[in-house]
């Protein structure tokens, strides 16, 4: 499978999740992710050889504006394809997704699963998916991209997290408590595989990263994100790049049993500490240039 950034608005990201099948004669299929400028989304696809009946689904990770806003008007440019979300209460929505829930796309191309995990917190509707390729590595090497990095090359798993987790990051609890948040990210996402790549729902990175780097100013991994930006590695597109092994190690809100986070936080609870860093982070406190 591949997984393609569409930026839109200011600093999200909308995506095309996309199957690369290898037989003759079998045509991709693709589904849209948070496309919030259908239009925009639907002419990168046409960019990648897609084709309108080639779309057969889109995924909602949560009921915000920015993420759900083009919902209604997918549904109008693809009737009767799916939209999947968290919570019936979602423009546009019309099959309702629970936790721990699996599907299958791209049955007839290249099959990719489907993982729901509800992350109620930044909102109570909140749905990360866990998307895997059913082949091989062996057979996703034999595609024509091959298994490398950037965002042309075929990945094995990676996670859509919407405003869950960002690199180096999280998103506000609007809907929440820091212990639901601590349980998105240090119970439900960091069980994922360690390979598994981050596709976030906005491009934070460089404020994100700002702050760890006064959170944790000596840590390794967080110094050499901080190196990633300043050579703009992959040309400053943060999302897609980064696992969560490396959110473990460089993303101070998975890192709440830390004890160099936890001295920070002048407290040895993992999940007062998860407050501080959140209230910390809103108030714009503990920022290093970069």
């Amino acid at each position: 499978m591949r997984v393609i950034p569409v930026p839109v608005r200011e600093d999200n990201y909308a995506y095309i999740l996309m199957s690369t099948p290898t037989k003759q004669g079998v045509r991709p299929q693709a589904a849209f992710v948070d496309p919030y400028d259908v239009a925009k989304v639907r002419k990168a696809a046409h960019a990648e050889g897609l084709q309108d009946s080639d779309i057969v689904g889109l995924l909602t990770t949560h009921g915000h504006y920015d993420h759900a806003g083009g919902n209604d008007s997918f549904a109008q440019e693809y009737p009767k394809v799916p939209i999947y979300g968290g919570s019936n209460g979602i423009e546009g929505v019309t099959v309702r997704v629970h936790d721990k829930e699996t599907f299958t796309l791209f049955q007839e191309s290249a099959p990719v699963k489907v993982s729901c995990y509800a992350t109620p917190c930044h909102t109570q509707d909140s749905i990360c998916y866990l998307v895997e390729d059913a082949r091989s590595n062996d057979e996703l090497s034999q595609t024509p991209a091959g298994l490398k990095e950037g965002a042309q090359g075929e990945k094995k798993r990676g996670v859509f997290t919407g405003d869950t987790l960002f690199i180096s990051g999280c998103g506000r609890f609007f809907e929440g408590t820091a212990e639901e948040m601590n349980t998105a990210l240090n119970e439900k996402l960091a069980s994922l595989p360690p390979d598994t790549l981050i596709y976030c729902g906005h491009e934070y990175t460089k404020s994100n990263t700002a702050f760890s780097a006064a959170i944790l100013p000596k840590r390794a991994e967080v110094q050499a994100l901080v190196e990633d930006l300043r050579a703009k590695r992959n040309g400053g597109v943060t999302t897609g790049i980064y696992t969560i092994a490396e959110e473990r190690k460089h993303n101070p809100f998975m890192m709440v049993n830390d004890p160099e986070v936890q001295r920070v936080a002048h407290t040895h609870d993992p999940i007062a500490t998860m407050q501080f860093l959140r209230e910390a982070k809103n108030a714009g406190l503990l920022r290093t240039s970069i």
